[in-house]
Protein backbone atom coordinates (compact mmCIF):
# COMPACT_ATOMS: atom_id res chain seq x y z
CA UNK A 1 0.00 0.00 0.00
CA UNK A 2 1.37 3.77 -1.39
CA UNK A 3 1.78 5.60 1.54
CA UNK A 4 2.99 9.26 2.15
CA UNK A 5 6.10 10.45 2.71
CA UNK A 6 7.87 9.83 6.00
CA UNK A 7 9.15 12.79 8.37
CA UNK A 8 12.48 11.59 7.62
CA UNK A 9 11.72 11.66 3.61
CA UNK A 10 10.07 15.71 4.67
CA UNK A 11 13.64 16.52 6.88
CA UNK A 12 15.50 15.46 4.13
CA UNK A 13 13.62 17.23 0.99
CA UNK A 14 13.86 20.26 3.02
CA UNK A 15 17.16 20.24 4.00
CA UNK A 16 18.26 19.64 0.00
CA UNK A 17 16.17 22.60 -0.91
CA UNK A 18 17.77 24.94 1.45
CA UNK A 19 21.33 23.86 0.29
CA UNK A 20 20.26 24.57 -3.35
CA UNK A 21 19.19 27.98 -2.20
CA UNK A 22 22.26 28.89 -0.21
CA UNK A 23 24.32 27.77 -3.28
CA UNK A 24 22.23 29.51 -5.61
CA UNK A 25 22.47 32.91 -3.76
CA UNK A 26 25.99 32.14 -3.17
CA UNK A 27 26.85 32.13 -6.43
CA UNK A 28 24.75 35.07 -7.48
CA UNK A 29 26.90 37.12 -5.23
CA UNK A 30 30.13 35.66 -6.28
CA UNK A 31 29.20 36.38 -9.74
CA UNK A 32 26.94 39.77 -9.62
CA UNK A 33 29.00 41.69 -7.05
CA UNK A 34 31.66 43.92 -8.44
CA UNK A 35 34.33 45.42 -6.75
CA UNK A 36 32.97 49.37 -6.51
CA UNK A 37 35.63 51.92 -5.07
CA UNK A 38 35.16 55.40 -4.99
CA UNK A 39 37.45 58.31 -4.48
CA UNK A 40 37.56 61.27 -3.48
CA UNK A 41 41.13 62.19 -4.22
CA UNK A 42 41.45 65.52 -6.67
CA UNK A 43 38.11 66.69 -5.87
CA UNK A 44 38.39 69.74 -3.78
CA UNK A 45 34.48 70.77 -3.62
CA UNK A 46 33.25 70.03 0.39
CA UNK A 47 30.37 69.25 -1.04
CA UNK A 48 31.38 66.95 -3.46
CA UNK A 49 33.08 64.86 -0.79
CA UNK A 50 30.07 64.85 1.21
CA UNK A 51 28.43 63.77 -1.33
CA UNK A 52 30.54 60.84 -1.87
CA UNK A 53 30.99 59.51 1.87
CA UNK A 54 27.25 59.46 1.85
CA UNK A 55 27.44 57.23 -1.44
CA UNK A 56 30.71 55.02 -0.09
CA UNK A 57 28.34 54.59 3.36
CA UNK A 58 25.14 53.51 1.76
CA UNK A 59 27.13 51.16 -0.35
CA UNK A 60 28.64 49.67 2.39
CA UNK A 61 25.05 49.19 3.80
CA UNK A 62 24.04 47.63 0.64
CA UNK A 63 26.58 45.16 1.06
CA UNK A 64 26.35 44.10 4.67
CA UNK A 65 22.82 43.55 3.54
CA UNK A 66 23.54 41.19 1.07
CA UNK A 67 26.45 39.42 2.07
CA UNK A 68 27.67 40.23 5.44
CA UNK A 69 26.53 38.67 8.53
CA UNK A 70 23.66 40.26 8.76
CA UNK A 71 22.77 39.34 5.90
CA UNK A 72 23.40 35.67 6.51
CA UNK A 73 21.83 35.87 10.18
CA UNK A 74 18.34 37.58 7.94
CA UNK A 75 18.61 34.15 5.49
CA UNK A 76 18.72 31.55 7.99
CA UNK A 77 15.90 33.15 9.71
CA UNK A 78 14.07 32.80 6.18
CA UNK A 79 15.22 29.66 5.93
CA UNK A 80 13.90 28.61 9.16
CA UNK A 81 10.75 30.80 9.05
CA UNK A 82 9.66 29.12 5.66
CA UNK A 83 11.19 25.84 6.07
CA UNK A 84 9.21 25.39 9.27
CA UNK A 85 6.22 26.56 7.10
CA UNK A 86 6.81 23.94 4.44
CA UNK A 87 7.80 20.99 6.81
CA UNK A 88 4.87 21.49 8.48
CA UNK A 89 2.94 21.63 5.63
CA UNK A 90 4.16 18.33 4.41
CA UNK A 91 4.03 17.02 7.30
CA UNK A 92 0.64 17.37 7.61
CA UNK A 93 -0.13 16.67 3.77
CA UNK A 94 1.38 13.26 4.85
CA UNK A 95 -0.72 12.50 8.02
CA UNK A 96 -4.29 13.11 5.96
CA UNK A 97 -2.78 10.73 2.96
CA UNK A 98 -1.62 8.15 5.18
CA UNK A 99 -5.20 8.45 7.03
CA UNK A 100 -6.84 8.27 4.02
CA UNK A 101 -5.06 5.47 2.45
CA UNK A 102 -5.77 3.91 5.73
CA UNK A 103 -9.28 4.05 5.39
CA UNK A 104 -9.34 2.75 1.77
CA UNK A 105 -7.47 -0.43 3.17
CA UNK A 106 -9.90 -0.89 6.10
CA UNK A 107 -12.50 -0.90 3.42
CA UNK A 108 -10.90 -3.39 1.22
CA UNK A 109 -9.88 -5.71 4.06
CA UNK A 110 -13.89 -5.32 4.91
CA UNK A 111 -14.96 -6.17 1.90
CA UNK A 112 -12.98 -9.48 1.73
CA UNK A 113 -13.86 -10.31 4.85
CA UNK A 114 -17.56 -9.74 4.41
CA UNK A 115 -17.50 -11.80 0.97
CA UNK A 116 -16.11 -15.11 2.60
CA UNK A 117 -18.86 -14.27 5.87
CA UNK A 118 -21.46 -14.28 3.07
CA UNK A 119 -20.52 -17.56 1.72
CA UNK A 120 -21.21 -19.15 4.32
CA UNK A 121 -24.80 -18.32 4.30
CA UNK A 122 -24.85 -19.65 0.39
CA UNK A 123 -27.29 -22.65 -0.57
CA UNK A 124 -24.44 -24.62 -1.44
CA UNK A 125 -23.00 -27.12 1.18
CA UNK A 126 -19.74 -26.99 -0.69
CA UNK A 127 -19.57 -23.16 -0.82
CA UNK A 128 -20.64 -23.10 3.20
CA UNK A 129 -17.80 -25.54 3.85
CA UNK A 130 -15.33 -23.82 2.04
CA UNK A 131 -16.04 -20.37 3.31
CA UNK A 132 -15.57 -22.09 6.73
CA UNK A 133 -12.40 -23.21 5.71
CA UNK A 134 -11.44 -19.62 4.46
CA UNK A 135 -12.34 -18.12 8.30
CA UNK A 136 -10.39 -21.04 9.44
CA UNK A 137 -7.38 -19.49 7.26
CA UNK A 138 -7.68 -16.06 9.44
CA UNK A 139 -7.24 -17.86 12.61
CA UNK A 140 -4.66 -19.94 11.92
CA UNK A 141 -2.66 -17.33 9.68
CA UNK A 142 -3.84 -13.58 9.85
CA UNK A 143 -3.59 -12.79 6.06
CA UNK A 144 -0.20 -10.47 5.35
CA UNK A 145 -1.70 -8.88 3.11
CA UNK A 146 -4.24 -7.19 4.96
CA UNK A 147 -1.94 -4.62 6.78
CA UNK A 148 -3.69 -3.69 9.76
CA UNK A 149 -3.20 -3.01 13.39
CA UNK A 150 -3.29 -5.20 16.09
CA UNK A 151 -6.69 -4.07 17.78
CA UNK A 152 -8.13 -4.16 14.34
CA UNK A 153 -6.18 -7.53 13.75
CA UNK A 154 -8.29 -9.20 16.90
CA UNK A 155 -11.36 -7.71 16.64
CA UNK A 156 -11.37 -9.83 13.01
CA UNK A 157 -10.38 -12.51 14.53
CA UNK A 158 -12.90 -12.99 17.52
CA UNK A 159 -15.31 -11.85 15.33
CA UNK A 160 -14.59 -14.73 13.31
CA UNK A 161 -14.90 -17.15 16.31
CA UNK A 162 -18.68 -15.36 17.32
CA UNK A 163 -19.45 -16.09 13.33
CA UNK A 164 -18.54 -19.48 13.85
CA UNK A 165 -20.55 -20.44 17.37
CA UNK A 166 -23.51 -18.86 15.68
CA UNK A 167 -23.44 -20.91 12.66
CA UNK A 168 -22.84 -24.11 14.60
CA UNK A 169 -26.47 -23.19 15.88
CA UNK A 170 -28.36 -22.52 12.52
CA UNK A 171 -26.22 -25.12 10.39
CA UNK A 172 -28.25 -28.04 9.58
CA UNK A 173 -25.48 -30.15 7.44
CA UNK A 174 -23.83 -32.28 9.08
CA UNK A 175 -20.77 -32.28 7.24
CA UNK A 176 -20.55 -28.45 7.12
CA UNK A 177 -21.05 -28.28 10.95
CA UNK A 178 -18.14 -30.59 11.48
CA UNK A 179 -15.86 -28.25 9.11
CA UNK A 180 -17.19 -25.60 11.54
CA UNK A 181 -15.73 -27.00 14.88
CA UNK A 182 -12.71 -28.01 13.18
CA UNK A 183 -12.22 -24.79 11.72
CA UNK A 184 -13.08 -22.73 15.10
CA UNK A 185 -10.26 -24.31 16.97
CA UNK A 186 -7.15 -23.27 15.04
CA UNK A 187 -6.80 -20.09 17.03
CA UNK A 188 -3.64 -20.80 18.84
CA UNK A 189 -2.75 -17.54 20.72
CA UNK A 190 -4.00 -18.81 24.07
CA UNK A 191 -1.57 -16.51 26.39
CA UNK A 192 -1.21 -19.11 29.25
CA UNK A 193 -0.57 -22.49 27.53
CA UNK A 194 -0.44 -23.93 24.19
CA UNK A 195 -4.12 -24.28 23.52
CA UNK A 196 -6.10 -23.34 20.78
CA UNK A 197 -8.32 -20.00 22.08
CA UNK A 198 -12.27 -20.28 22.70
CA UNK A 199 -12.35 -18.60 25.57
CA UNK A 200 -15.74 -16.52 26.74
CA UNK A 201 -17.64 -17.35 23.50
CA UNK A 202 -21.29 -18.04 22.85
CA UNK A 203 -21.90 -21.16 22.19
CA UNK A 204 -25.38 -21.54 23.84
CA UNK A 205 -27.74 -24.14 21.92
CA UNK A 206 -24.89 -25.11 19.29
CA UNK A 207 -24.50 -28.34 17.33
CA UNK A 208 -21.27 -29.66 17.72
CA UNK A 209 -21.58 -33.06 18.15
CA UNK A 210 -18.85 -35.10 17.68
CA UNK A 211 -16.54 -32.52 17.56
CA UNK A 212 -12.63 -32.77 18.05
CA UNK A 213 -11.84 -29.63 20.61
CA UNK A 214 -9.24 -31.17 22.25
CA UNK A 215 -6.71 -28.93 23.85
CA UNK A 216 -8.58 -26.15 23.26
CA UNK A 217 -9.48 -22.88 26.39
CA UNK A 218 -13.42 -22.59 27.20
CA UNK A 219 -12.69 -20.12 30.11
CA UNK A 220 -16.20 -19.08 30.83
CA UNK A 221 -17.57 -20.28 27.38
CA UNK A 222 -21.41 -20.63 27.59
CA UNK A 223 -22.59 -24.65 25.75
CA UNK A 224 -26.18 -24.14 27.63
CA UNK A 225 -28.50 -26.61 25.64
CA UNK A 226 -25.31 -27.14 23.40
CA UNK A 227 -26.10 -30.69 21.66
CA UNK A 228 -21.90 -31.98 22.27
CA UNK A 229 -22.71 -36.01 22.14
CA UNK A 230 -19.58 -37.74 21.90
CA UNK A 231 -17.35 -34.47 21.78
CA UNK A 232 -13.81 -34.90 22.78
CA UNK A 233 -12.49 -32.06 25.49
CA UNK A 234 -9.23 -34.18 26.47
CA UNK A 235 -6.23 -31.70 27.85
CA UNK A 236 -8.94 -29.02 27.52
CA UNK A 237 -9.57 -26.39 29.82
CA UNK A 238 -12.89 -25.19 30.93
CA UNK A 239 -12.52 -23.61 34.04
CA UNK A 240 -16.22 -21.68 34.72
CA UNK A 241 -17.57 -23.07 31.60
CA UNK A 242 -21.55 -22.99 31.42
CA UNK A 243 -22.81 -26.36 30.30
CA UNK A 244 -26.38 -26.45 31.90
CA UNK A 245 -29.37 -28.69 29.92
CA UNK A 246 -26.30 -29.57 27.70
CA UNK A 247 -26.32 -32.88 25.47
CA UNK A 248 -22.62 -34.29 26.38
CA UNK A 249 -23.31 -38.22 25.78
CA UNK A 250 -20.45 -39.88 25.45
CA UNK A 251 -18.02 -36.78 25.41
CA UNK A 252 -14.37 -36.79 26.69
CA UNK A 253 -12.86 -34.83 29.98
CA UNK A 254 -10.15 -36.94 30.39
CA UNK A 255 -7.42 -34.97 31.57
CA UNK A 256 -9.33 -31.48 31.17
CA UNK A 257 -9.34 -28.87 33.77
CA UNK A 258 -12.89 -28.40 35.31
CA UNK A 259 -12.68 -26.41 37.94
CA UNK A 260 -15.94 -24.58 39.05
CA UNK A 261 -17.39 -26.16 35.72
CA UNK A 262 -21.18 -25.98 35.87
CA UNK A 263 -22.79 -29.46 34.75
CA UNK A 264 -26.35 -28.62 36.23
CA UNK A 265 -28.96 -30.61 34.83
CA UNK A 266 -26.81 -31.60 31.64
CA UNK A 267 -26.95 -35.15 29.88
CA UNK A 268 -23.42 -36.91 30.91
CA UNK A 269 -24.54 -40.45 30.45
CA UNK A 270 -21.24 -42.42 29.55
CA UNK A 271 -18.62 -39.67 29.59
CA UNK A 272 -15.05 -39.93 30.48
CA UNK A 273 -13.42 -38.17 33.25
CA UNK A 274 -10.07 -40.10 33.52
CA UNK A 275 -7.48 -37.73 35.35
CA UNK A 276 -9.61 -34.79 35.29
CA UNK A 277 -9.39 -31.93 37.36
CA UNK A 278 -12.62 -31.47 39.45
CA UNK A 279 -12.46 -28.92 41.56
CA UNK A 280 -15.60 -27.35 42.20
CA UNK A 281 -17.54 -28.79 39.37
CA UNK A 282 -21.77 -28.55 39.63
CA UNK A 283 -23.31 -31.78 38.87
CA UNK A 284 -26.31 -30.95 40.69
CA UNK A 285 -29.48 -32.87 38.69
CA UNK A 286 -26.97 -34.17 36.12
CA UNK A 287 -27.32 -37.72 34.46
CA UNK A 288 -23.94 -39.36 35.18
CA UNK A 289 -24.79 -43.05 34.35
CA UNK A 290 -22.19 -44.48 33.10
CA UNK A 291 -19.52 -41.87 33.76
CA UNK A 292 -15.90 -42.83 34.62
CA UNK A 293 -14.70 -40.65 36.94
CA UNK A 294 -11.30 -42.92 37.23
CA UNK A 295 -8.30 -41.06 39.11
CA UNK A 296 -10.24 -38.06 38.78
CA UNK A 297 -8.32 -35.29 41.11
CA UNK A 298 -10.76 -33.16 43.61
CA UNK A 299 -14.07 -35.35 43.29
CA UNK A 300 -14.52 -35.03 46.74
CA UNK A 301 -15.05 -31.21 46.07
CA UNK A 302 -17.83 -31.59 43.46
CA UNK A 303 -20.86 -29.22 44.01
CA UNK A 304 -24.64 -30.37 43.64
CA UNK A 305 -27.11 -32.45 45.89
CA UNK A 306 -28.77 -34.67 43.77
CA UNK A 307 -27.63 -36.77 40.32
CA UNK A 308 -29.75 -39.02 38.30
CA UNK A 309 -28.18 -42.42 38.13
CA UNK A 310 -30.88 -44.07 35.79
CA UNK A 311 -29.95 -45.59 32.57
CA UNK A 312 -32.66 -43.57 30.36
CA UNK A 313 -31.93 -40.55 32.06
CA UNK A 314 -35.66 -40.37 33.40
CA UNK A 315 -35.43 -39.16 36.90
CA UNK A 316 -36.02 -42.23 38.25
CA UNK A 317 -33.05 -42.77 40.37
CA UNK A 318 -32.04 -39.87 41.75
CA UNK A 319 -29.34 -39.97 44.70
CA UNK A 320 -27.12 -37.84 46.54
CA UNK A 321 -23.92 -36.85 44.94
CA UNK A 322 -21.93 -38.22 47.67
CA UNK A 323 -23.63 -41.47 47.81
CA UNK A 324 -22.63 -41.14 43.52
CA UNK A 325 -19.29 -40.26 44.12
CA UNK A 326 -18.48 -42.94 47.07
CA UNK A 327 -19.66 -45.54 44.44
CA UNK A 328 -17.57 -44.22 41.43
CA UNK A 329 -14.63 -44.58 43.96
CA UNK A 330 -15.24 -47.84 44.78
Amino acid sequence: MEKGLSQSSIIMLIAMLLAVMIAVIYGVQYFIDPEISITSEGLGDRKIEYEISKLVAEISRIRSDTAGSLFWLKLIALFVTVGGAVGGYLIGQSYTTDKKLSFEHRKDVDAAYQSIVHELSADSQILRAAAAVKLGAILKSFPVEWDVGSKRRRQIIQLTKQIFAAALSIEADQKVRKTITINIALDASDENENLSDLRELDLSGACGSDAYWARCDFFETDFFQADLGATSFRRSSLEYAQFREADLQGAVFDESKCVETNFTSSDLRRATFVDAVLDGANFDQAKVFGVEVRRAKSIKNLKGHLVDCSAEGDGSILVPIEKWIEGSEA
